[in-house]
Parts: structure tokens; sequence; C-alpha cells
């Protein structure tokens, strides 16, 4: 039809427009511009895809933890933002009452108003109480 225009009746026919080297090249390039977007579009579908099994793969090994290793995970990310807005200063840490060991990432052991590391230190915290206690009320 570009080359014999007026060779048939192309309006007749229902033949559409001539198909010109310009337009030739417009249609690659738009199948072309259609193909990238498809790629794009694929790969985000995957990354997302991705992301939904990772934060599913999480919250089924966050349901299997006890309820400790919950809430020390929840102290540790609370100290961590702390340091992190505060400038890392782990001068101002909790520390054991009975060895002074850093509590930092740790579940303290809690009695009374005291925090300790482990159980032997409240015990023997306990103990240095108890001995105290009944060489003051001699």
């Amino acid at each position: 039809m570009a080359d014999h225009p007026d060779k048939y009746n192309y309006s007749k026919a229902l033949v559409p427009g001539p198909l010109t080297a310009e337009l030739e090249s417009k249609k690659t390039e738009k199948k072309r511009a259609q193909k990238v977007a498809k790629k794009t579009r694929e790969k985000e579908q995957k990354e997302q895809r991705k992301r939904l099994e990772m934060e599913a793969e999480e919250k089924k090994r966050f349901a299997s933890l006890s309820d400790r290793e919950k809430r020390a995970q929840a102290a540790e990310k609370r100290l961590a933002e702390h340091q992190a807005s505060t400038g890392g200063d782990l001068s101002n840490t909790r520390r054991c009452w009975q060895c002074g060991e850093s509590l930092v990432g740790k579940v303290p052991f809690q009695y009374l108003d005291f925090s300790f590391c482990t159980p032997r230190c409240v015990q023997e915290h306990r103990k240095a109480n108890v001995a105290n206690r009944s060489r003051a009320g001699n």
C-alpha cells in the first residue's frame, strides 16, 4: 500500500493504513518498551513474593520462641534503639548487683529492686542479705 497507493481500493477492502519504515520502527520500539515494562513488573512481583515469604518465615520463627526469648528480643531491640539515639554509650547500662556483669542482651533475674545475671547471683545476694540482717539484729 505504501509503494502503490492507487493500485487498489484499500478502503473498500478494509485494509489499514500503509506500513512505512517509520511506522515499523515505532511498532518495534513500542514492543521493546512493553517488554522492558513487563520485565520490571515481573521483577517487582518476584521481590514482593520474596518479602512476603520472608515475613511469613519470620512470623513462624517468632511464634516458635518462648515468652522469655520474645521479651529478651524486645529488650535487645529497645537497647539497640537507645544506643543508636544516644551515640552508643555503654557506661550507663544496667549491671548485675552481685557480680557487676553487664545485663546487655540478657533478661535479668529480678529480686526486690535488684537485677541479676544468673540465679546463682540471686542466691548469693540473698545469702549475703540474710547474713547482714542477722548481724545487724544482734
